[in-house]
């Protein structure tokens, strides 16, 4: 095992800051050495969690670092895969947020990149660590509920992203829907053999290109078991994930998203609170996630969410999308 793990983050927005704040102050295996983001005052903010940490608006510096061992990218979707490649270039170690790309090109680019210099990847996929979906994971694994026969999932975001975000965050299918896919082939140790989606702009505010912001996916598992997922851009009461998975013993179901257990019985009737945001629902699996990466990095073991699993869920993203465009149902091919 190496010392601390000198780690650069690239990207110091909402996410960026509190994994940098993950790094600085929960992660003692872990020491913050520097933060790029373009909006430099952003990376200085960020920085100032760990002292002595550096701040620059150019990313490239950090790679250029022969000091710094690992980079984690929380940068615009469609910068992950460039920058993957050129990180791995670097020859350093690679935590990415999902998605892995927007297209499998340059995904393929990234991950040959990856590969030929032999360093680490890990997908942001936080859900994986987060204790019940492990406890769920564990207990289908164990055939608890015998064969899984059907999956319901769901997530609803509080509010639409601002427009910024969303011209280069990818569809709604890379963006929001990739999670729960991941989150089928994660529970359920099943690959998916086919998809047929639809989508509508249901906020749409009249203009002439409207994005999709509702969907429902569903999928063909290599069982024959079916699983559908909807999407939504708007919930307006909270942050909302959920899903069941049935098989011929019983069902499991996660989501219970209340801030606090409190139900309210009064005469207007029965109400409970609900969790805001995606980091309060998944805080510890997103701390969880960087700790694991750290570990892996210090260690020289192999992380447990790979390249491989980022390219699997974009392929059933970019499926959704096709599937949506051309109004029928795609195949994917699995490897033998």
């Amino acid at each position: 095992m190496t010392d601390e793990v000198r780690v650069g983050v690239i990207g110091a927005g909402s996410l960026g800051m509190r994994h940098c704040r993950t790094l600085a102050q929960l992660t003692p295996a872990a020491h913050l050495v520097a933060v790029a983001d373009v909006n430099e005052r952003a990376a200085r903010d960020a920085a100032s969690l760990s002292p002595g940490a550096k701040a620059t608006s150019d990313y490239r510096s950090l790679l250029d670092d022969p000091s710094i061992q690992a980079i984690v990218i929380v940068t615009p979707n469609d910068t992950h895969a460039r920058i993957v490649a050129e990180a791995a270039e670097a020859k350093k170690d690679i935590f990415c947020e999902k998605p892995l790309g927007l297209e499998l090109s340059t995904v393929d680019a990234a991950l040959a990149a990856v590969a030929r210099h032999g360093v680490k990847l890990q997908l942001g996929f936080q859900r994986r660590f987060d204790r019940a979906y492990r406890e769920v994971q564990r207990a289908i694994a164990a055939g608890e509920v015998g064969e899984i026969e059907l999956v319901v999932g769901t997530a609803r975001d509080p509010a639409p992203p601002p427009a910024s975000y969303l011209e280069r965050s990818g569809s709604i299918f890379a963006d929001l829907a990739i999670h729960d896919f991941d989150s089928v082939r994660f529970l359920t140790g099943l690959e998916v053999d086919e998809v047929f989606a639809w989508g509508a702009g249901a906020l749409s505010d009249g203009s002439e290109e409207v994005a999709l912001d509702t969907a429902v996916t569903s999928l063909r598992l290599e069982n024959g078991a079916l699983a559908t997922v909807t999407s939504s851009r708007r919930s307006d009461y909270g942050y909302d994930v959920r899903v069941e998975l049935s098989g011929s013993k019983g069902m499991l179901a996660l989501g219970d998203a209340r801030r606090s257990p409190i139900k309210s019985y009064t005469g207007a009737g029965v109400s409970h609170d609900f969790v805001g945001s995606y980091w309060e629902l998944f805080e510890e699996a997103y701390v969880a996630e960087l700790q694991h990466f750290v570990e892996c990095v210090a260690n020289d073991e192999e992380p447990q969410v790979t390249g491989a699993d980022g390219r699997r869920a974009l392929e059933i993203a970019l499926a959704a999308e096709r599937s949506v465009n051309e109004g029928r149902s795609v195949s994917l091919v699995r490897d033998s």
